[in-house]
């Protein structure tokens, strides 16, 4: 049975990691777990969309504690939204950390794509009618022609909203790579890696079979900037926090002009609209 946990870092050092977990399931829907987590803080509260699995159907849900009950430890204090999109096998779910033109956004994967959803308020679940694709899994023999999904939370860049996400190919292995979406329009996809960012390379991150989870993976539930910022530049760097074989936790590094060709940037910066 998965349950969510919580450690402290320095950002890339482990200061405390508690002895107990943080979240635990709680009704039917989470019989077999609670797993991978995606918070985002708004007006000093945190949002947490994550997995419930009942053994049958992975389904997306909500969650929110206040910023300060959280770090005083009060885990008693967490309220269940419930489940975000009812009755739909759901992963992968990022809530943006502003409203854009008036309305909250989800990116959340319906197999084999991310989809993308407008909410007037957090409450769930959410409309089923309200809901289009984002993008969806390239053709042949690419490194995500399989099936995506969104990581990390959106990080705000001059240039637009930057997400790393997950592919997988055809042979089960899965990758990093990143996106970009306009700041205004987060359905406008600006740019879409060609190739990964991250990839399965090391023996922690290939994994031995029956002393690993899953081999051959690199996965992500969030990533953010270095340094407190908020609108990052070409230099900034950001910190990602991924899963190797889905046994360690890994932290990568990379530069936004790393990320986003300059020719990219030339022709977002200042007008992604």
């Amino acid at each position: 049975m998965s349950r969510i946990g919580l450690a402290v870092t320095d950002g890339c050092n482990v200061l405390e990691r508690l002895p107990e977990p943080v979240f635990v399931p709680q009704d039917i829907t989470e019989k077999k777990g609670v797993e991978d987590p995606r918070v985002t803080i708004i007006d000093n509260k945190i949002y947490m969309l994550y997995t419930a699995y009942d053994g049958v159907t992975a389904q997306v849900s909500a969650a929110a504690i206040g910023l300060d009950d959280l770090l005083n430890k009060r885990f008693d204090k967490w309220e269940r939204k419930g489940l975000a999109f009812q009755d739909i096998w759901d992963k992968d779910a990022i809530l943006f950390p502003e409203k854009i033109n008036g309305k909250y956004i989800i990116f959340h994967r319906i197999e084999p794509s991310i989809w993308v959803t407008h909410l007037d308020k957090l409450k769930f679940p959410a409309p089923k009618e309200k809901h289009s694709i984002i993008m969806g899994p390239r053709s042949g023999r690419m490194w995500d022609s399989l099936k995506i999904g969104a990581g990390s939370q959106p990080i705000k860049t001059k240039y637009g909203w930057l997400l790393i996400y997950h592919g997988v190919d055809r042979n089960k292995v899965y990758r990093l790579g990143v996106i970009l979406v306009d700041l205004d329009n987060p359905e406008r996809l600006l740019y879409r890696s060609p190739n990964p960012i991250l990839s399965p390379e090391t023996e922690y991150e290939i994994g031995k079979d029956g002393e690993c989870w899953v081999q051959n993976v690199v996965f992500t539930c969030g990533a953010v900037p270095a340094e407190e910022k908020g609108v990052l530049d070409a230099g900034d760097e950001i910190l990602v926090y991924y899963g190797a074989a889905d046994t360690h936790i890994c932290i990568a590094t990379g530069r936004v002009g790393d990320l986003i060709p300059e020719s990219v940037r030339q022709e977002f910066e200042g007008k992604s609209n």
